[in-house]
């Protein structure tokens, strides 16, 4: 670091007078009053736009103003290093290295906002939309260029996701399986005649949009994997999912029919 001041005053003629001084102040009063004119106009903007419920411009013209006051912050700055005395020209190994330094202490806040450019304009999900995040169901509460915030539905907390993470976030859908083990010693036909009814009532639960029995899904080990396919609201999902699994234990129950364990046959030669 002190190499690099000291390189940097080698490129300069530092003079400072008063009227420099004066020339500075000016320059930074104008440099606060763009910034400040330009949080003014992206207020009066979004609202005359009406941008309100349109996740997608809003994200865009804020990007828009970050960028014109990035520009208008620069500027500034070089224009108080020219009043200074400072050789630009000579100096511009170290405005690289500068930038380069700059950019991998902001590369995650980075990566955030064009996530978050990436989540609005592919309209991935929005606030209010039930998601999956590390195998837990959640409701988008709010969204920001780099932070997505989710509801929990287990127990209602709420966690902050930088938008970097976005490959960890799925959006549900109001599709359920439910894969069903049942014993090899019931034939299909019984398993059918069961388990139709069974989805029947399924259908007829409140929340529940409607129920299929999709059939055979698999051979198991020690059972036959048949396939309950039911719709629902997805923020209203485990609660849901636990009245259709106790719909199912009952009307098995009722037919005298056991869901098998998963069994270890041993030969002895």
């Amino acid at each position: 670091m002190e190499q690099i001041i000291t390189q940097l005053f080698s490129f300069s003629n530092v003079n400072i007078t008063t009227s420099k001084l004066i020339w500075i102040a000016i320059i930074s009063a104008l440099t606060i009053v763009a910034l400040f004119a330009l949080s003014i106009a992206h207020k009066k903007l979004r609202k005359k736009l009406d941008l309100g419920n349109d996740l997608r411009k809003a994200h865009l013209l804020k990007i828009a103003f970050r960028i014109v006051r990035i520009i208008v912050i620069i500027t500034g700055v070089i224009i108080i290093l020219q009043i200074l005395g400072f050789n630009l020209a000579g100096l511009t190994g170290i405005i690289g290295l500068i930038l380069i330094i700059i950019a991998l202490a902001v590369k995650d806040a980075l990566k955030d906002i064009f996530s978050g450019y990436v989540i609005v304009q592919d309209k991935f999900f929005t606030v209010g939309d039930a998601v999956e995040f590390e195998g837990k169901d959640g409701i988008v509460v709010s969204f920001t260029s780099r932070t997505t915030k989710i509801e929990f539905l287990n127990d209602h907390s709420v966690m902050s996701v930088a938008n970097r993470n976005i490959s960890k976030i799925r959006k549900l859908t109001h599709l359920v399986d439910i894969d069903l083990p049942l014993s090899y010693d019931l034939s299909s036909k019984e398993a059918y005649d069961v388990l139709k009814p069974i989805c029947e009532r399924i259908g007829e639960l409140d929340g529940v949009e409607k129920c299929e029995f999709k059939g055979t899904q698999d051979f198991g080990s020690s059972a036959i994997i048949y396939k309950i396919r039911f719709f629902c609201e997805p923020s209203n999902r485990p609660d849901i999912r636990r009245v259709v699994i106790k719909t199912i234990q009952t009307g098995l129950e009722d037919a005298g029919i056991s869901v098998p364990y998963q069994q270890i046959d041993i030969h002895e030669k």
